[in-house]
């Protein structure tokens, strides 16, 4: 069986990492040839980007048109395209159509509401050639949805889509508890710019916390704006080493429908470590966290606050730690995952 995966984004990037380039060596293992194509080496894509930050996403938008044409015309030579978020960044006027009609089967993994909008836009003068309902017609069309969590596959099948719960899953061997752990209480939190603000709520929280070090992995500064917070630089050969040494790891969200489609995969990263999760009881994390048995919930600041300070406790501290890290190698774990998609692929190929 011969896959090709349709990226959005290189390797450095989360989601491509997590829901597709994780899978590829158990694939391999077990016969399945696979090719991954991205609109973008990783060089090209720090540029790129950094140019369409400044305002000049006209070269970003036409490098990354150009070069997925090219990889949908060579679709027809695989048994199945495995298709990861959009088939690019800005929903482009018949580019669903020329994707179902290149491959022989169609597979669309989403792990963002991505069938509310687009993950950028085309610049103003270009919005004519705008496809916004793209997502909603490859929800339709394709053979199988893989969704990261119940609303994203509910949003599918309403859409009159085959679809099937994907869950974001971690490696259970690489993020795994440390052999030993530090004496203070660190609350940790790690993630990228774009998810910084969903700390801002909390500033009078943390700031609070005389008791605590506050590290953020990889968070903005200005839209943390968490004045005593310890702001360390994200790298993937860093990130397990930086979730290993948090004491509580936090995921705060917005009550949004974008919010709602994310796949709790800090939350997942923090349980595989050992180490407790306290999160705002909405979207993903609900179907992972029960509330005072791998985990806690918090809404307000009093509740955040005091979930915080109960986590002192080293005793609850490591009840919960335990039955997180049990949750994730039973129904989160790439162990468990792998065999799963090469079954899914192996039904849809035939």
């Amino acid at each position: 069986m011969r896959v090709l995966f349709l990226t959005l984004y290189p390797e450095s990037v989360a989601s491509p990492r997590y829901r597709v380039h994780q899978f590829l060596p158990y694939l391999r293992e077990h016969g399945v040839e696979c090719t991954v194509a991205c609109p973008f080496s990783r060089p090209d894509f720090v540029r790129l980007r950094a140019e369409a930050a400044t305002g000049r996403a006209r070269s970003y938008h036409l490098h990354e048109l150009y070069v997925r044409t090219m990889q949908i015309l060579g679709a027809r030579r695989y048994d199945v395209v495995f298709l990861q978020k959009a088939v690019m960044s800005a929903y482009v006027l018949g580019f669903a159509g020329l994707l179902r009609r290149g491959a022989r089967r169609l597979v669309y993994d989403i792990d963002d509401a991505v069938h509310l909008e687009a993950p950028h836009s085309l610049p103003a003068p270009w919005r004519w050639a705008e496809a916004p309902h793209q997502a909603m017609r490859l929800f339709r069309s394709a053979d199988l949805v893989l969704a990261g969590n119940n609303w994203l596959r509910d949003a599918a099948i309403a859409a009159g889509g085959r679809a099937e719960i994907f869950p974001t899953v971690v490696d259970t061997d690489r993020f795994a508890p440390p052999t030993t752990r530090g004496e203070g209480f660190v609350v940790g939190w790690i993630g990228g710019p774009s998810t910084s603000g969903h700390l801002a709520p909390l500033a009078g929280v943390l700031d609070e916390l005389s008791k605590a070090e506050i590290r953020l992995v990889g968070a903005d500064r200005t839209r943390a704006g968490i004045g005593m917070a310890k702001y360390r630089a994200w790298s993937c050969e860093t990130e397990v080493r930086e979730v290993q040494e948090f004491s509580v790891g936090i995921m705060p969200l917005p009550r949004s429908d974008w919010a709602r489609g994310k796949c709790a995969l800090k939350a997942l990263q923090y349980m595989a470590c050992g180490v407790p999760c306290v999160a705002t009881p909405f979207g993903a994390v609900r179907e992972i966290i029960e509330d005072g048995v791998n985990g806690l919930f918090a809404d307000t600041s009093a509740e955040w606050r005091a979930a915080i300070e109960r986590l002192q406790d080293p005793v609850l501290r490591h009840r919960l730690g335990d039955a997180a890290r049990r949750t994730v190698e039973e129904r989160y774990s790439l162990k468990v995952a792998a065999p799963r998609l090469l079954s899914l692929l192996e039904g849809v190929a035939t």
